[in-house]
């Protein structure tokens, strides 16, 4: 009797033990794949040309976790207010209408894989770049982003790469199209 009991406490800590261990192994593997998003912008002077007004402006996303991020939803606004392009965006940050020449590479949708950067946008008019950087703090930009355990997070350009924790990524009415 003392050796079947024995073996049935025996027989249930190592239940314990191993269903410890599955939670461990769980939380490795998705710690494994976290991707983390880093909305920034990068802007310097063309001084090739010899012309020191010609300014350069880009703006980036870059994936410096350690797992693929997937990018669910992505927002675009100044002054709060939501813009679905960045000919749309950047006129209202100029507050004129204004022919603006750029770049763009889509990311609402996109998987970024690890140490990756994709050039969101890419300013042409270099005349214009001086007076979108004096009004950029009017500017914001925002990813939803998921790794692939769908465990998804937020991350804005002002928020200096901390990603916060949200249940899902849904788009919605406010969601940028380019």
């Amino acid at each position: 009797m003392l050796v079947g009991l024995s073996a049935v406490v025996i027989g249930v800590c190592a239940l314990g033990v191993s269903l410890y261990e599955t939670k461990l192994m769980r939380e490795e593997q998705r710690a494994a794949v976290l991707p983390l998003l880093e909305l920034a912008r990068s802007h310097y002077i063309d001084t090739a040309s010899g012309d020191t007004s010609k300014w350069r402006l880009s703006l980036h996303a870059e994936n410096v976790g350690i797992g693929p991020a997937r990018v669910r939803d992505f927002i675009v606004t100044v002054d709060d207010k939501p813009y679905a392009t960045w000919s749309d965006a950047m006129g209202a940050l100029l507050g004129r209408d204004v022919n603006i020449s750029y770049g763009q590479s889509s990311i609402n949708g996109r998987t970024i894989p690890v140490d990756r950067q994709v050039t969101m946008f890419n300013l042409s008019n270099t005349e214009l770049a001086a007076e979108i950087i004096e009004n950029f703090d009017r500017l914001e930009f925002e990813a939803c982003f998921c790794s692939v355990f769908d465990e998804c997070w937020t991350t804005s350009y002002t928020s200096f790469g901390n990603a916060t924790p949200i249940e899902a990524c849904v788009p919605g009415d406010a969601s940028f199209t380019e």
